[in-house]
């Protein structure tokens, strides 16, 4: 009998460096090779860029980040079968996370006209192209859903955000399917200039690939853009239609630390509250692996790790660690959803994905295994973490499907 709490993923959409949709993200999760690309901004720079969404005269009013989600949403609701089904619309939800939104559409015009010295009234295009949530809107009005239609936003926790938003509007009976996830396009020359000025960014020039999480000669993180999207279903409703689970989610979290704007807390204490609520009815022996945030930041990863050491004691060294960021860039907003589509098809796959790049791993760290090579995992479970600015922390469940 069917635990009428569970929340099924029935369905998953991605758009990312490695290509349009969760096809050539599930090959690329085996280690064949980054995402990321060498370009010219204002400087040199390694970017991890996603191809153009291919969604049609719906997408001509919207930002790039809005189609990056619709197509992602679209192969979600697709692949969870729902075009067929037609759910109740009253009883779907869909829930975008975002941390920058539009905002490299704007700038964009904006040089553009000021360029042009042109002071003359902005086209009414930009009235939908400036609409933080326009991808959620649009396909909403797409498979008409009739519920709850929103965006949240909490830096590079959104994407986990939404999901989280998600997962407690299906598992307490707020609505029969949620879908749920993030995009982000942060790879404007202006935007890419705060991530540099700050510090964060691996350095122009950096040999192989520049992004190595917990690696004893990391140098920062690499901006990327890109979608990912689940579709939240619960399990009576799901099993109603004969739809099959593609994974369960099992639990979920959020917390801030409160302790800086811009730098995670050095105990990582924000994570561990994060995943002790993702893991209230779960055991820690079933955690076969953790995809941690891994930004590959001297202060994120120590933080990370620290944090880790405290939730799973000298469990930890058994428990692989992975960073999928080397592979996808840094997405921001998107990061926690596309990692979470990404977590999805290496369950399926008993796989625990490589962290790219990553050769020697800092000893200075609490002792813990970092994943350098794809490895294979029969554990049930894998805890997913995400961090944000501001403190923010989240953490996402996923069991393999029944």
């Amino acid at each position: 009998m069917l635990d009428p709490r569970e929340v099924w993923i029935t369905g998953a959409g991605a758009v990312t460096a490695a290509g349009a949709g969760i096809g050539p993200l599930g090959d690329a999760l085996a280690g064949e090779g980054s995402g990321c690309s060498h370009e010219q901004t204002d400087g040199e720079r390694w970017l991890c860029r996603a191809p153009d969404p291919q969604v049609g005269r719906a997408g001509r009013r919207l930002s790039r980040q809005a189609r990056l989600l619709l197509a992602a949403a679209r192969e979600a609701w697709a692949d969870a079968g729902l075009a067929r089904a037609e759910p109740a619309p009253a009883r779907v939800a869909v829930i975008e996370g975002t941390s920058l939104g539009p905002l490299a559409d704007v700038l964009m015009a904006e040089r553009q006209r000021l360029a042009e010295s042109s002071r003359g009234t902005p086209h009414a295009v930009y009235l939908v192209r400036m609409m933080f949530d326009a991808g959620s809107a649009a396909l909403a009005q797409e498979i008409r859903a009739a519920g709850a239609v929103h965006a949240v936003s909490a830096g590079s926790v959104s994407g986990a955000l939404a999901i989280v938003e998600g997962f407690w509007k299906v598992r307490f009976g707020l609505a029969d399917v949620a879908v749920a996830g993030g995009a982000e396009c942060p790879l404007d020359p202006g935007i890419i200039d705060v991530f540099a000025a700050a510090g964060l960014l691996a350095a122009p020039g950096s040999a192989g690939i520049p992004c190595r999480p917990f690696d004893v000669d990391r140098c920062g993180t690499v901006l990327g853009e890109g979608a990912g999207v689940l579709v939240l279903e619960a399990a009576e409703h799901a099993a109603r239609r004969g739809a099959r689970a593609r994974a369960v989610l099992a639990g979920a979290g959020l917390s801030c630390e409160s302790c800086s704007m811009v730098a995670p807390d050095p105990s990582g204490r924000g994570l561990v509250a994060a995943a002790r609520q993702a893991l209230a009815d779960t055991p820690l022996d079933d955690v076969g692996w953790i995809k941690t945030h891994g930004t590959g930041t001297r202060s994120n990863d120590l933080a990370e790790c620290r944090g880790l050491a405290t939730l799973f004691g000298g469990r930890l060294p058994r428990v692989p660690l992975t960073s999928l960021k080397p592979l996808l860039g840094h997405c921001l907003g998107a990061s926690g959803s596309v990692e979470a589509v990404a977590a999805v098809l290496s369950l399926e796959r008993e796989l625990v994905p490589p962290t790219l790049g990553t050769t020697r791993v800092d000893p200075t760290l609490p002792p813990c295994t970092v994943a350098l090579r794809p490895l294979a995992s029969a554990g049930p479970a894998v805890l997913l973490l995400s961090e944000s600015f501001g403190g923010r922390c989240g953490a996402l469940l996923l069991r393999r499907a029944p």
